[in-house]
């Protein structure tokens, strides 16, 4: 996908599940925390997220950490043989503060520790201190939106699974329990919305933005235009396609953001570094229209969108592995100093 704006025509580039031994004193796994250099995580290929899910019988939602590279890499491979892509990235000492806050964005509460053959449950809380959502929340901008990067990680890792049938009706009803719980997740949301004011002469005026503003939009194979939406502020700081562009930042709620769609475009984007989820104006027509029959609509197309995806995945496999490998410390990298506005 390549990264451009209304009015502007160059563009930039841009299971077999684990039983874990159950343990009461960490404290000895902890100071080995403290002192790695290296740990490996399973990443989804499909959210370019870690891999998250929940277990049955604690309800946790968790991700899986190793020492050994190739521990991670027999873990994730017998996960991709159910149709479930993982890889293995590789997080450092100096990517580590960034990489547990984003777990906590993702709405992660649990580590699954493999060191050696030993296996042990770690709250996320015991290895990196949990940051004050209360705080976050009355912050103008979304901080971290836990409720929506899980609900639509879950669906997403759900939906777009290869190699699924769509007579399947136990999948299918899983899935529709997975979208609906992530509408009511996104219906509670704002998203932030990014526009350039770097070309704007003087001083800039919300209520008569002027043919200077720009759009950030992007387009993909089919040159279909989706304008990007972001659940939270490090989800824009992986995408800023410009770290020198005059940006403002506004706080939209869910149910106001079609006045926003520009004309052009096809429909939003929320997280296109992250788990590029689409929108297309029909869709949140239906979703803002509360119509009783809204949710089979939605997972249809949302299907449709999933097989060509997949498609388009299945050429462009290394290059996906790539950018996830390289995801995990490009906060660390982008300016963070943006412009707030309602």
């Amino acid at each position: 996908m390549s990264h451009r704006y209304f009015g502007d025509t160059i563009s930039s580039k841009s299971e077999e599940r684990t039983q874990p031994q159950m343990t009461v004193d960490n404290s000895f796994t902890m100071k080995k925390f403290q002192s790695m250099e290296i740990i490996y995580v399973t990443f989804s290929q499909i959210t370019k997220l870690p891999y998250v899910e929940c277990d049955p019988e604690t309800f946790d939602d968790q991700v899986y950490m190793f020492t050994e590279e190739e521990a991670a890499k027999e873990f994730a491979k017998s996960y991709v043989e159910k149709n479930t892509p993982l890889l293995t990235v590789k997080v450092l000492r100096k990517q580590m503060p960034n990489f547990y806050m984003g777990l906590y964005a993702e709405g992660v509460n649990m580590v699954i520790f493999h060191e050696g053959d030993q296996t042990r449950r770690i709250e996320l809380e015991q290895i990196f201190p949990k940051p004050d959502m209360e705080k976050m929340n009355k912050q103008h901008l979304p901080v971290l939106n836990p409720g929506v990067q899980l609900t639509v990680v879950y669906f997403l890792q759900e939906l777009r699974k290869p190699n699924q049938r769509r007579d399947d009706a136990e999948r299918m009803q899983h899935l529709r329990e997975l979208e609906e719980e992530m509408l009511v997740n996104l219906m509670r949301s704002k998203f932030i919305l990014a526009i350039d004011i770097s070309q704007v002469q003087g001083e800039f005026d919300p209520a008569n933005p002027g043919p200077d503003v720009r759009i950030p939009y992007i387009k993909n194979q089919n040159e279909d235009i989706f304008q990007p939406l972001f659940s939270d502020i490090g989800e824009f700081q992986k995408f800023r396609p410009d770290p020198q562009a005059k940006l403002r930042l506004a706080a939209i709620p869910f149910q106001h953001l079609l006045p926003y769609l520009m004309k052009q475009a096809k429909g939003f984007v929320i997280n296109p570094s992250g788990f590029n989820l689409l929108l297309t104006r029909e869709q949140l027509q239906r979703i803002m229209g509360a119509q009783a029959q809204s949710v089979r609509p939605n997972l249809e197309a949302m299907m449709a969108q999933a097989a060509a995806a997949q498609a388009q995945k299945n050429a462009q496999n290394n290059a996906a592995n790539d950018e996830v490998k390289e995801h995990v410390d490009e906060t660390e990298n982008t300016a963070a100093e943006t412009d707030n506005e309602e």
